[in-house]
């Protein structure tokens, strides 16, 4: 995806005008950098900040000069190196979650097992409906654990040649690997921060819209804030 590029003409320089139109929010700097930098994973290429640059200082990917193409990356290594790191689900978030499942089944007449659990898989919290299993305890765990290491929904790797292909972490335990619905990762902007397994419904699919009901439920709460 295009992104555009602010140059060394900015340097010293600093004048906000770029910022103050950007539709994306993607132009930053902080008090000690030299000039303004484009967040080339939010630039959405809409030749707003190009045209208002008092200084010519900022170029689409492709048309950076040869002797300024170092730009390309010194704009993105300023975002890597200031962006905050997104922090694992929290003890709050996994409530959340889990109240939300058991709401959605318990009016559905389901009895589910829920888990959440960290980005390496390490449970965060546990619980479910009155009358469920040890053995679908043990089953949303895996979902969630599979989900939050391999940053895919469960039911996605049951769709045989279809299936898409997940980076594998070293300590990933493969005995634990779940390929039926009900498992997703729990996603910060792009980073994956956990993971939520459902599992007790009569049929997969019903485990993954219990699932979908906590993430919902995630999203809305981070709305409000």
């Amino acid at each position: 995806m295009a992104t555009y590029v602010i140059t060394e003409a900015c340097t010293g320089v600093k004048d906000a005008t770029c910022v103050e139109v950007c539709p994306a929010s993607c132009i930053h700097t902080t008090p000690e950098a030299p000039q303004y930098y484009i967040d080339p994973d939010v630039c959405i290429a809409c030749e707003q900040c190009f045209f208002v640059c008092p200084v010519d200082a900022i170029y689409l990917d492709q048309d950076v000069p040869e002797h300024l193409t170092q730009y390309l990356e010194i704009n993105a290594e300023f975002f890597r190196k200031t962006k905050a790191v997104a922090q694992p689900v929290s003890f709050e978030q996994a409530v959340r979650i889990l109240n939300a499942v058991k709401e959605y089944a318990s009016h559905r007449g389901w009895t589910v097992s829920v888990a959440v659990v960290d980005p390496v898989g390490k449970p965060v919290l546990t619980g479910g409906n009155d009358g469920a299993s040890p053995e679908t305890e043990q089953l949303a765990l895996n979902k969630a654990y599979t989900a939050a290491n391999l940053q895919t929904a469960t039911h996605q790797f049951g769709r045989g040649a279809d299936a898409p292909t997940a980076a594998v972490p070293e300590h990933f335990d493969e005995t634990r690997r779940v390929d039926v619905g009900g498992g997703y990762c729990i996603f910060e902007g792009e980073d994956g921060i956990g993971g939520v397994g459902v599992a007790g419904c009569p049929a997969a699919q019903q485990d993954v819209a219990c699932a979908q009901a906590g993430l919902e439920a995630l999203r809305a709460a981070a709305g409000h804030h």
